[in-house]
């Protein structure tokens, strides 16, 4: 257990050796002429920091539709890491780090990192989310700001929760081999608190994520040589539980890059991305 904690430690030092990236949080937001759900609310949401912002839908009602029906900062966080890193793999095109790849993202929520990747020329993007009020949502924003790649099967949109294995490795069987797995704050280690959290527990615990599940779920799905990007958000020990199922899993897995921290452009819990 000492030596379990003192690599945990190790791992999350790995690092701060070098001053944190900036990502910009979704900022500002807009009026649409497009009939919306009376759920549903139009935004302006800057992703990547020397791109104008996307206007995308989101839902108004985040604890009765689910975190997924809004863009969270690690979101931000983790495309512009994606745009900056692109794939260990040398088969991909040089100056276009996703042009012709296969990515599968485990809970895409709204659609805004599954519209990114489509509109970076990846040759397939499956977008699933557990959620269908959360793909609903998907799918409007991917019509709006990619309706070809939803046309031609580019962007495919599916329903799944990758806690369930069996229907992770049917994922796998039919639409893999992947070349990367990307995940944005997808793991809450512990059930939410708060006022509203504390009137519903049995809701509270269902909205816990931790990360043992979605490790599990990477490694089958990454079968065939598929590099994981998750983007975690620290919230209340999330990264750190994060490493340390992580290194529980050390002899199965390999870490491509130091986990690195990303502080979100307008503050609030810096983002950690591990890609192993």
């Amino acid at each position: 257990q000492a030596l379990a904690a003192a690599a945990t430690s190790a791992i999350l030092a790995w690092h701060c050796s070098s001053p944190p990236p900036r990502a910009d949080d979704a900022a500002g937001s807009s009026e649409s002429s497009e009939p919306l759900d009376a759920r549903w609310t139009s935004r302006e949401c800057r992703l990547l920091s020397d791109e104008p912002p996307l206007e995308l839908l989101e839902g108004r009602f985040v604890f009765a539709d689910g975190a997924g029906v809004r863009v969270w900062p690690a979101t931000a966080c983790l495309a512009e890491y994606l745009r900056a890193t692109g794939l260990h793999s040398d088969r991909l095109a040089e100056g276009a780090p996703w042009k012709g790849s296969r990515v599968l993202e485990l809970g895409c929520g709204c659609g805004a990192l599954a519209v990114l990747l489509a509109r970076w020329e990846c040759e397939r993007v499956v977008a699933t989310d557990a959620s269908p009020k959360a793909l609903a949502l998907a799918a409007a924003n991917a019509e709006r700001h990619c309706p070809q790649a939803l046309r031609d099967g580019r962007l495919q949109l599916r329903l799944g929760d990758w806690a369930d294995a069996s229907a992770c490795r049917k994922l796998r069987e039919a639409e893999g081999p992947f070349d990367a797995v990307v995940a944005a704050d997808a793991v809450l280690a512990i059930p939410p608190s708060g006022p509203m959290w504390q009137a519903n527990e049995a809701l509270a615990r269902a909205a816990a994520s931790p990360p043992e599940p979605l490790l599990e779920a990477t490694r089958e799905l990454a079968a065939g040589g598929a590099e994981v990007f998750l983007a975690v958000a620290e919230r209340a020990g999330d990264v750190r539980a994060t490493a340390r199922a992580l290194l529980d899993r050390r002899h199965q897995l390999e870490l491509l890059s130091p986990p690195r921290e990303i502080q979100p452009e307008g503050g609030g819990h810096p983002v950690t991305i591990f890609h192993f």
